[in-house]
C-alpha cells in the first residue's frame, strides 16, 4: 500500500468514470484580493484558452523523484507521451521545463557516498547533486520522448544570464524557434552548476529563478513579449493552491480561480517539497509575474499521472485516464487557474 500522502493524489470519481469534472459539483473558491465562493455554472467563464499557440509545461521535482523508481518512470513516460501527442494533434509549440536533477543526483550519490545531515542543503552539495543528476534527467526524457513516442527533443541548460542578457537571450530564442519549426520539443533545465556559481559570486546568495517555477515563468514571459501566446502549466504534487484554513484542518481545498493574486501568500501556507527547492510561494510569485503581461497559468497535480501503473490496476476504470494536460486545455476542473491580466470572462449560455 502506498505511503505517499493523500494530498499527492487526484481522486478517481467512480460516478463519472474520470478524474476531472467538466464543472464543479458545488460552489468553488475564487481569490480576488480576498476569498469568496461562486456558483458552479460560472466556472466555465474562466477557462477559455482559445488562441494559445504555445504550451510551457514545468514538471516539478516531486513528480519525478520517488523512492520507487517505477513511479518516476511512469510519470516521465506518460508526460512525454502526452506532450508529444498534444504537439501533433493540437498543433501547439511545446516547451518542457524540468526539475529533478538535484533529486535524482542525490539519490544516485547516496548509493555510494555519505552526506552529512548538516551539509545536505548547502549550495555546494546541491551543486554536486546537480552535476550527477543532470545527465540522468536528460537521459530519462530523451528515452521516453524519442524511443517511446518518436518525438525529437532539444536539450538545453540555461542560467539567469541566458535569459537576461540581450545577446544570449537572442541566441536562445533563435535556437528555440529553429527547434520548434522542425517539431522539436525543447527540454529545459536550470544549469545548477553555473547558476549556483552566479549566485555565490555575483548575487550574494540570492536565488535567480526562485527555482524552476521562476525559470518556466521567465520562458513564458519571454515568448509572450516576442509575439507568441503561451499558456504556462506548473505540474506539482498538489491539486493547486490550497487555503491556509483547509491545510490546517487536513482538508486541502483548492482555490480554483485567481483573478488578482495580491495578498494570496497570506492565504496559502508555504508548503514545499523536501525533494525540490520550490513551493507554493514560488508558484504564486511565478504566476504573478507572468499574468502581469498576459500569460495564463495553471498549477495542477502531475503526480502519478499514469493510472495504468501496477499499483493502480486494482481500481476498476482507472487505467490511464488522468489526462491532466488535456483537462486543462478543455476547461475541466483542474488545479488553480491564474487569469492573465485583462482576461475577459466568457458569457455562459443561458
Amino acid at each position: 500500500m502506498s505511503r505517499e500522502p493523500k494530498v499527492d493524489r487526484v481522486k478517481f470519481q467512480t460516478d463519472l468514470g474520470t478524474y476531472f469534472r467538466d464543472s464543479p459539483d458545488s460552489r468553488f473558491l475564487v481569490f480576488d484580493g480576498a476569498l469568496h465562493l461562486e456558483e458552479p455554472e460560472r466556472y466555465g467563464m474562466y477557462t477559455d484558452v482559445s488562441g494559445i499557440d504555445t504550451l510551457v509545461v514545468k514538471v516539478g521535482t516531486a513528480v519525478i523523484t520517488h523512492k520507487a523508481w517505477n513511479r518516476t518512470v511512469y510519470n516521465v513516460e506518460n508526460i512525454s507521451k502526452d506532450l508529444a501527442r498534444l504537439r501533433r494533434e493540437r498543433g501547439l509549440n511545446v516547451l518542457l521545463v524540468t526539475s529533478g536533477a538535484i533529486g535524482l543526483g542525490r539519490k544516485e550519490r547516496l548509493r555510494g557516498e555519505r552526506i552529512y545531515e548538516r551539509d545536505k542543503n548547502t549550495p555546494q552539495q546541491k551543486q554536486l547533486d546537480a552535476i550527477r543528476g543532470q545527465p540522468k534527467l536528460f537521459d530519462l526524457w530523451r528515452h521516453y520522448f524519442q524511443f517511446r513516442s518518436q518525438q525529437q527533443i532539444g536539450e538545453k541548460l540555461v542560467t539567469h544570464d541566458d535569459i537576461r542578457d540581450p545577446q544570449r537571450s537572442q541566441r536562445l530564442l533563435e535556437q528555440y524557434q529553429e527547434w520548434m519549426s522542425r517539431g522539436v520539443i525543447p527540454v529545459i533545465n536550470e544549469d545548477d552548476k553555473r547558476s549556483l556559481e552566479e549566485i555565490d559570486i555575483l548575487l550574494k546568495g540570492k536565488r535567480v529563478f526562485r527555482d524552476n517555477d521562476g525559470l518556466a515563468s521567465l520562458h513564458a514571459q519571454f515568448l509572450k513579449r516576442i509575439g507568441y501566446n503561451p499558456l504556462l502549466i506548473l505540474l506539482s504534487n498538489t491539486d493547486g493552491i490550497y487555503t491556509e484554513e483547509s491545510i490546517r484542518k487536513g482538508e486541502y481545498i483548492p482555490i480554483r480561480i485567481v483573478k488578482d493574486s495580491t495578498g494570496l501568500e497570506k492565504q496559502a501556507l508555504p508548503i514545499s517539497s523536501t525533494r525540490g527547492r520550490g513551493g507554493i510561494i514560488s508558484k504564486i510569485e511565478a504566476a504573478r509575474d507572468a499574468t502581469a503581461i498576459g500569460v495564463g497559468i495553471v498549477v495542477a497535480n502531475g503526480q502519478f499521472c499514469n493510472h495504468d501503473a501496477p499499483y493502480q490496476e486494482r481500481r476498476k476504470g482507472s487505467q490511464r485516464r488522468y489526462d491532466v494536460l488535456d483537462s486543462v486545455l478543455d476547461g475541466r476542473v483542474v488545479g488553480t487557474r491564474f487569469l492573465p491580466r485583462n482576461y475577459v470572462a466568457r458569457e455562459m449560455p443561458r
